[in-house]
């Protein structure tokens, strides 16, 4: 449909002409006050007090103009808070059902002293914004700077169940205020498996590692063991001496069986299990170098259908050192029997590889075979009777081949190893 309207008397058009003509420009300058206020407005740019000052001479209603030159009075040492206040009312009433101006009201009346009127400001705030982690955030604070503790955990629980980085500092904070309280480092975690591995990595840096331990393994598997922070804590165990318990957490997580403790000693002896990348820490470390490639044969071995194989790359003065290593918990002044088998094919060496038990802290040899003898042979039994130092929590058990001189004849052809136990002895 098509309105016409027609004007055929002079004077009416030029009339009608001139009444277009300010409704046009009465929308343009509309439109350019409000572009003016959203520029001035927009947090990501910096407006001088003096400019907002001017722009509310026009818009003495807009609540963000209120709001933000509300903001930059509150910056100011000699401020007038009662006047301030005043700003924020406006923009509240002129803006009721935005959250932000109740935040900010809730500000200024704490700076005011008020803090049971900064409290309610904020419940309004919540009601208009219950899923906004600020929000909860914020009261959260309040409440505790009132010392009502209890009622603040909910709040920075809801905080933190929307926006995970919030959650170390709260822990921190709570910790702090509640001299240590477990129940409310519990009480303020979300159920969640990454925000419960927080917790008790957390409680580890509190040296509270019983604790620690219990929050990890009270975790689900299945959704511990693709998280990152997972490695990272058996490795803050283990850097904290809590060996055992780092080992029986990793054997937990690797394998999956928590019917039983996992017994000590080799792990995955005979290689039948694929190596962990994620968790590596008590399982076979296996690296190649420039003189030697070890690998997963599954072509021969001993017993079941794999074993560890080393190709001798030909190289002089070969050298195996670090490659093939695995950590093994131990008792301290223990006594202990390494057992493995080796096989030989086309071995050509000065001096063959030998399997050593080391001191993890020290790395200095505390027992070591014979050397695999040059050649080609069958499986070889090989057995190192050792005890452990009083000190010791573990050892690290690996295979060496260091030259005696500064030169030696090039090392090649390949040997397997299978079968790996460690028995302890009786005292």
């Amino acid at each position: 449909m098509v309105l016409e309207i027609k004007v055929n008397n002079l004077a009416a058009r030029a009339i009608a002409m001139t009444s277009g003509v300010a409704v046009c420009a009465l929308l343009i300058l509309g439109a350019l006050v409000n572009l003016g206020v959203n520029l001035l407005t927009d947090p990501r740019v910096s407006a001088p007090k003096e400019l907002l000052t001017a722009a509310i001479a026009y818009v003495p209603n807009s609540a963000p103009l209120n709001a933000r030159l509300a903001e930059a009075e509150m910056m100011e040492e000699d401020r007038d808070l009662s006047s301030i206040e005043k700003r924020v009312a406006r923009a509240v009433d002129h803006s009721p059902w935005d959250y932000r101006q109740r935040l900010l009201l809730a500000t200024v009346k704490e700076a005011a002293g008020d803090r049971a009127a900064a409290e309610q400001a904020l419940q309004e705030a919540l009601l208009l914004a219950p899923n906004y982690p600020e929000v909860h955030w914020r009261l959260a604070n309040l409440l505790l700077r009132e010392g009502k503790l209890s009622k603040s955990v909910s709040e920075f629980r809801a905080a933190t169940s929307s926006n995970k980085s919030l959650l170390p500092g709260t822990l921190d904070l709570l910790w702090r205020v509640s001299a240590g309280n477990l129940n409310v480092a519990q009480a303020v975690t979300p159920s969640d498996p990454a925000s419960r591995l927080v917790l008790a990595q957390f409680l580890l840096r509190q040296f509270r590692a019983n604790e620690a331990i219990t929050v990890f393994g009270d975790i689900d598997r299945d959704p511990l063991i693709l998280l990152p922070d997972s490695s990272a804590f058996i490795n803050s165990l283990m850097a904290e001496g809590h060996l055992e318990e780092a080992r029986a957490l990793w054997a937990w997580l690797v394998s999956g069986d928590d019917s039983q403790p996992a017994p000590l000693g080799i792990w995955n002896g005979s290689f039948e299990s694929d190596l962990s990348s994620k968790l590596a820490q008590f399982d076979w470390a296996i690296t190649r170098s420039d003189y030697a490639l070890p690998s997963i044969d599954t072509t021969v071995a001993r017993t079941g259908s794999r074993s560890l194989r080393v190709d001798f790359a030909g190289r002089d003065t070969t050298r195996l050192d670090g490659q093939i290593k695995q950590i093994i918990v131990v008792r301290a002044g223990g006594k202990y029997r390494l057992e493995c088998y080796a096989k030989s094919e086309r071995l050509e060496t000065p001096e063959g590889p030998r399997v050593v038990v080391m001191d993890i802290t020290s790395t200095k040899e505390i027992a070591s075979s014979d050397a695999v003898a040059a050649g080609t042979n069958d499986w070889r039994r090989i057995a190192i009777d050792f005890s452990t130092p009083t000190s010791a929590r573990a050892v690290v058990v690996g295979i060496k081949r260091v030259p005696k001189f500064s030169y030696d004849k090039p090392t090649r052809g390949t040997v397997w190893f299978d079968d790996f136990a460690l028995i302890e002895q009786p005292q």
